[in-house]
């Protein structure tokens, strides 16, 4: 069965549903991950982000599939093989990740305090 939000989307505020598409804790990984352009299986998203569930990033994956920020490939073959692709709604997503992660680095400072880790 599929996770059914309790609160529905609000479709008046542009950056609720910005959120809606990225909001979970590792879908702005997957597109960094993807930003290249070139396929990745998923045991090769799953080597890049370790410390996520395999079955949570596949859940995430297939959410991601659905609203169309990457396409999936599977390849007629024994064993099945399937590839993920960042597509042109996910790419224009990366100017938001890119300041993300532009503010992360330029307030280091502020995670140093919250959880004492140096850089």
């Amino acid at each position: 069965m599929a996770y059914e939000k309790k609160i529905p989307v609000d479709l008046d505020c542009p950056l609720r549903l910005t959120m809606s598409l990225i909001e979970s804790k590792w879908k702005s990984c997957i597109l960094d991950e993807l930003r290249s352009g070139s396929p990745m299986r998923p045991s090769e998203i799953h080597k890049c982000l370790p410390e996520a569930a395999p079955r949570v990033l596949d859940i995430q994956l297939k959410e991601m599939v659905e609203d169309g920020l990457v396409n999936k490939t599977i390849f007629p073959e024994l064993p099945p093989r399937s590839e993920y692709q960042i597509t042109g709604l996910g790419q224009s997503l990366l100017p938001i990740i890119d300041s993300m992660l532009k503010w992360g680095v330029d307030h280091f400072e502020i995670f140093e305090k919250k959880y004492g880790c140096k850089k």
